[in-house]
Parts: structure tokens; C-alpha cells; sequence
């Protein structure tokens, strides 16, 4: 649906832009840090507790609020494009991470630098399967807590959470 609202018109010298049409242009480039990234996750992790990711994306009021929520929080701008690419690039390394830890009972786990503790074995068994694994052996994800309660459901993984006590077992290593 066309929005109602008029186009906005710039005049630049003695032309006359039309601002949609290039929106891409004069959008600032999205910059991610952790600080940005933990605000966008927490406005996320509401959306979804709230209802508004009946499946594997947002709805389009669940866009719309995040959009918004982001804006206030941050003073930052991001169009739609920007927040679902972030959105998109969380889901792929969690995708990762849970592949790393799928099926793996009896793994350690470091609660301070939130990884699973495994043999020099092991991992380099991971690195053969996927070299994108070992990025996570020294320190899991960060907001694992809230990348799980946004992808869990939607990572076709078999994924669970790995229970932090856990001991290491040589059936794994």
C-alpha cells in the first residue's frame, strides 16, 4: 500500500530531487558495535516475547516497532534494509554457534568466557567440519542469552541450550 503522505521534494542547485528515489544514496552506512548490537537485540527479544515473530522474521508492526524503539534508543536512523540485515547476520552465527554445539552432550562449559570446554581434538575436528567454529573457542557469542530467544526456534538445528554444569565426556572428545 502507497503511503499517503507526499513525496519529499529537495531542491539541490536547480534540480529537484525526489528523496525517495534516492534514499539509498544518502542513508548512513549502519555501524554495529556491541553497544548497538545488545540495544537492537533487547528491542528484539521484546517483539518476540510480545508476539509480533510468528514465524522466522518480524511482522510488518514488529518491523515497524523495532524500527522506532531503535531510533529513540539510539538516535540512529536505520531504515528497515539496515535492521534486517543485522537481524539476518545474528541468525546466521547463531546458526553457527548451534551447529557447533548441536548433539554435543557432556561438553564443558566456561561460564566467564561463556564457551564450551573441549580437547585440542575436538575442536580441531570442528575446524575441519566448518573453520568458523574456532571463533567461538576462546569466547562464545556474545547475547547468547537474547540470540536464543530470537533464533532458537527458527534455526533448523536441533539446537538446545548447553547446560552450563555440564562436565566434559571422552564420548565427545
Amino acid at each position: 500500500m502507497a503511503s499517503k503522505l507526499p513525496h519529499k521534494r529537495i531542491v539541490q542547485g536547480t534540480n529537484v530531487v525526489d528523496v525517495n528515489l534516492v534514499a539509498s544514496e544518502n542513508t548512513p552506512k549502519a555501524r554495529w558495535d556491541d553497544t548497538n548490537t545488545e540495544i537492537f537485540l533487547k528491542i528484539c527479544v521484546d517483539e518476540v516475547q510480545i508476539g509480533n515473530r510468528p514465524h522466522t522474521h518480524f511482522t510488518k508492526e514488529g518491523w515497524k516497532n523495532v524500527i522506532s524503539k531503535f531510533a529513540a534508543r539510539t538516535g540512529m536512523s536505520y531504515n528497515h534494509k539496515q535492521l534486517k540485515n543485522r537481524w539476518d547476520s545474528l541468525k546466521k552465527e547463531f546458526g553457527i554457534w548451534a551447529k557447533l554445539v548441536e548433539h554435543q552432550t557432556g561438553l564443558g562449559w566456561d561460564p566467564v568466557r561463556r564457551t564450551v570446554i573441549a580437547s585440542d581434538d575436538w575442536w580441531e575436528r570442528k575446524r575441519q567440519e566448518n573453520p568458523e567454529y574456532l571463533k567461538w573457542r576462546n569466547e562464545g557469542p556474545k547475547f547468547l542469552d537474547m540470540m536464543e530467544i530470537c533464533f532458537k526456534d527458527v534455526v533448523a538445528t536441533g539446537y538446545m541450550a548447553l547446560v552450563p554444569y555440564a562436565e566434559p565426556s571422552s564420548d565427545n572428545e
